[in-house]
């Protein structure tokens, strides 16, 4: 089939001729920055100093208790039945009996999250002998 008659009106289109202009022109207006005077960077150094002068320094933290590094790794574990988990669940008891915890020590949780890694490892394998 032949063109159809739409087709004959459009103009073809050109090529531009200053494509290798635009990125040039773009690259200026996206804007490298320009250099700053030195006299308003002094000033602007002076008014950092000022600023950080007059910030009164915050009250130092008071150090984690080190109890709650320990017992959030039990957090989303599974303890199965036996005498870790009743352990554990002593352990909790006490700790949600008062502001001070119960007297919940940090080598109570240590050896108890020590034990129950112990008991979740797996027995090493014996290496076969190569035949």
């Amino acid at each position: 089939m032949g063109k159809q008659p739409a087709e004959k009106d459009k103009p073809a289109k050109q090529a531009k001729p200053d494509k290798q202009a635009k990125p040039a022109a773009s690259g200026e207006a996206q804007g490298k920055p320009k250099k700053a005077k030195p006299a308003s960077d002094a000033a602007v150094e002076k008014e950092k100093d000022k600023a950080k002068e007059e910030k009164p320094k915050p009250a130092p933290r008071p150090p984690a208790d080190l109890r709650l590094k320990v017992l959030k790794k039990f957090y989303g574990k599974f303890l199965p039945r036996g005498p870790l988990r009743d352990r554990h669940k002593i352990l909790m008891e006490r700790w949600n009996s008062g502001e001070d915890h119960g007297g919940v020590t940090v080598e109570e949780l240590k050896s108890l999250h020590e034990d129950w890694k112990t008991a979740r490892a797996k027995p090493a394998r014996m290496a076969r002998a190569s035949r």
